[in-house]
C-alpha cells in the first residue's frame, strides 16, 4: 500500500512537471508570434523609399458638385430664324437682263514711255545699227531684240522714250550723251532720198519683138 502511495505520488509529480513545461512552451510560442510579425513589418516598411509619402484619403467632395447634373453631350439645334421673303422687282421694258463682262478688245496699258516698236524688221530686212556712233554689235541685239530695227524709229524718240530704251538695254543716258537721235534722224533721210531716186528712175522699155521674114514662093 504505501508503494503504491509513491507511485501515484511520482506520477502526480511527473505530470505537474510536464503540464508546466507545456504551458511554459505553449506561451513562448504565443509571444513569440507578435515579434515576428512586427520583425516582418519593420522590414517591410524599411525597404520603402524615402520620398514615398503614406497615401492621404481623399476629402469627400462637395455635395454641391456631386450633385450638379453632367453636360449633355448632344449638340443643340440651332435657332432657325425666319427670313422674310423679298418681293421681286418689276423689270419696266423688255430689255434683257445681261451681266457685265470685261471688255475684251480693251487695249492693254503700257508702260509710259515706250516708243513705237516693231514684233519683226519691215520688208524682212532691218537697217545697220551700227553705224550709228555708240551702237555696235552687242546693242544693235539688244534694240533688234526689243523691236527697234530701223532708223526712222529711234529718229522718232522723245525724251521718255528714250530713257524707256535705256532702261531696256541697261545703258542709261546713252541715248542723249550719243546723240543717237540727231545720227538715226540724217540716216533715216538719206535712206529716203536713195528711195526716192530709185522710184523716179524711168523703165527702159522693153524691146519690140522683130517680125519674123516670111519666105516668098519660087525662092
Amino acid at each position: 500500500m504505501p508503494l503504491l502511495i509513491v507511485q501515484l505520488a511520482v506520477l502526480v509529480a511527473v505530470a505537474f512537471i510536464i503540464g508546466c513545461l507545456l504551458g511554459r512552451f505553449v506561451r513562448r510560442r504565443n509571444a513569440a508570434v507578435p515579434d515576428r510579425e512586427r520583425t516582418i513589418i519593420a522590414a517591410a516598411r524599411a525597404t520603402l523609399p524615402v520620398d514615398e509619402k503614406p497615401e492621404t484619403p481623399k476629402e469627400a467632395a462637395a455635395p454641391a458638385e456631386a450633385e450638379e447634373p453632367k453636360a449633355s453631350t448632344r449638340p443643340s439645334e440651332p435657332e432657325t430664324i425666319p427670313v422674310k421673303a423679298v418681293p421681286e422687282a418689276e423689270v419696266v421694258g423688255s430689255w434683257p437682263l445681261e451681266a457685265e463682262s470685261p471688255d475684251v478688245d480693251a487695249e492693254p496699258v503700257l508702260d509710259p514711255g515706250r516708243p513705237e516698236l516693231l514684233e519683226a524688221a519691215r520688208r524682212g530686212k532691218a537697217d545697220d545699227l551700227t553705224v550709228i556712233k555708240g551702237i555696235g554689235k552687242a546693242v544693235q541685239d539688244l534694240l533688234n531684240g526689243i523691236g527697234v530695227f530701223h532708223y526712222d524709229q529711234i529718229a522718232s524718240w522723245n525724251d521718255e522714250e528714250s530713257r524707256w530704251i535705256e532702261r531696256n538695254i541697261g545703258f542709261p543716258r546713252r541715248v542723249e550723251r550719243e546723240d543717237w537721235i540727231g545720227q538715226a534722224a540724217k540716216l533715216a533721210n538719206a535712206a529716203n532720198k536713195a528711195s526716192a531716186k530709185q522710184a523716179d528712175k524711168p523703165r527702159k522699155a522693153a524691146a519690140k519683138p522683130k517680125p519674123r521674114r516670111t519666105k516668098k514662093a519660087g525662092e
